[in-house]
């Protein structure tokens, strides 16, 4: 597998969080990509445009045929696999420009976005037109330049949010967020789900699983148990819970078959 990431430089990572490119060859057995919801939605190009988008915990499947799809409203855990090679560039938003891009999206699943916008295809054939992933990233950067938002003061608002929460690597409360921002409880949580599109709550709880998660995988020897309560959890149940509701699986399971893509988190 090869996969290669890009985080932006200023003003582009007020928009988007990261790049990345992805591919598989044909001839590798396991042509698979895990997925995981971190409340950010995603520009996909696929090259191939051929494939099947895995998920819920019945593991239902549905075909994936477009060059340019969001992944929207589907229950973990999911994954992307093809019977041939698999080739992805990938356009991670930042989540406080979520609804700015994706609010009308009506149907749940792999939603086809090539009609979003006019530019989305063109892009699709520069991307894969060059073999350079650097200039792949320099084609974003100027992709995102023609579709920059400006950003409106509740956006703002969410944004500020969003950057304490990841500072806090989500160990925090709303109640705690409501001191802090000076809002109130009920405020913040209507702005939030209306940019996000995702509850400040599930927030909260995904930034602090996946944190969870890539500290797990930097230090394998330290204890599911030691863990959870650094990161808050002070009984099992509470623990396992919210983190089958962000990856699917409950932790051990998880952490047994850690795949080879969440590398790209380090």
């Amino acid at each position: 597998m090869n996969v290669v990431s890009y985080s932006p430089q200023k003003p582009f990572d007020s928009f988007f969080r990261e790049c990345y490119y992805i591919h598989i060859n044909k001839e590798k057995a396991n042509r698979r990509i895990p997925v995981i919801d971190d409340c950010c939605y995603d520009f996909v190009f696929f090259k191939e445009a051929k494939g099947v988008f895995h998920f819920g915990v019945e593991h239902d499947s549905v075909p994936i045929r477009s060059k340019v799809f969001t992944i929207h409203d589907v229950t973990p855990p999911y994954r992307i696999e093809a019977t041939e090679s698999l080739t992805f560039f990938t356009i991670k938003l930042q989540p406080w420009t979520n609804a700015y891009f994706f609010s009308i999206l009506k149907e749940s699943g792999v939603v086809d976005i090539s009609d979003f916008n006019t530019n989305l295809i063109s892009f699709h054939e520069q991307i894969f037109r060059t073999h350079e992933v650097e200039e792949k990233f320099t084609l974003a950067d100027k992709f995102m330049t023609q579709t920059m938002p400006e950003l409106t003061s509740t956006m703002v608002l969410v944004r500020d949010l969003c950057e304490y929460i990841y500072a806090e690597q989500g160990k925090l409360t709303v109640n705690e967020l409501s001191r802090q921002f000076e809002r109130s409880r009920q405020y913040l949580g209507k702005i939030f789900k209306k940019e996000v599109m995702y509850s400040l709550k599930r927030f909260i709880i995904t930034v602090r699983i996946l944190d969870l998660v890539k500290f797990k995988t930097k230090n394998p020897d330290i204890s599911l148990t030691e863990l959870s309560y650094d990161y808050g959890y002070f009984d099992q149940p509470h623990f396992i819970n919210d983190f089958k509701k962000v990856c699917g699986v409950a932790p051990q399971q998880f952490f047994n078959n850690l795949p080879e893509f969440l590398m790209r988190h380090r």
